[in-house]
């Protein structure tokens, strides 16, 4: 009855959020900061979105009969943001999807964005001195980025440079 309770605040509050996660992903990485607790009985459920700029935090923490937490807030979909604070509520892994330099794509640079939710607009190889650059135009929640690769193996790229256009 409590855990009926608690998805339903949820998913009321994520509805409500929606636009400030939207508008959040224009200046940075939304992050869910929010607290789970039982006051009188009852489940208390409170959110608030917080920008950070250029990284991804991710905190649950249990105190006593309190569920503190920090949880990126990477697609502003109000049901599919639910599903996946849900599942990292309950301890389970979060599926990393947002990409920072440094970060590691294995496959097809298009076939591994997509599965990230980023939507390819273009792509370009180029051959260089120092190996091969990929540049990407994507979008993802509403906006676009640049998005730089080099090749460093079959089949394996790493990012060096990424910005919001």
């Amino acid at each position: 009855m409590a855990e009926t309770k608690i998805k339903k605040r949820l998913s009321e509050l994520l509805r409500g959020l929606s636009g400030e996660i939207s508008e959040g992903l224009h200046y940075g990485i939304p992050h869910l900061v929010g607290e789970i607790r039982a006051e009188n009985g009852e489940p208390v459920v409170n959110i608030e979105v917080v920008v950070f700029d250029g990284r991804t935090h991710e905190l649950r923490l249990i105190d006593g009969r309190e569920l503190i937490f920090v949880y990126p807030a990477e697609d502003p979909h109000p049901y599919r943001l639910f599903l996946d604070l849900w599942r990292f509520l309950n301890g389970k892994k979060r599926e990393k999807k947002s990409l920072e330099k440094g970060d590691r794509v294995m496959g097809p640079i298009d076939d591994a964005l997509r599965k990230r939710g980023y939507g390819v607009l273009w792509m370009n190889v180029q051959v260089t001195g120092n190996g091969e650059v990929t540049q990407v135009w994507a979008t993802r929640g509403g906006i676009r980025y640049n998005l730089t690769f080099k090749k460093i193996g079959e089949n394996e790229f790493v990012l060096i440079d990424v910005t919001r256009v």
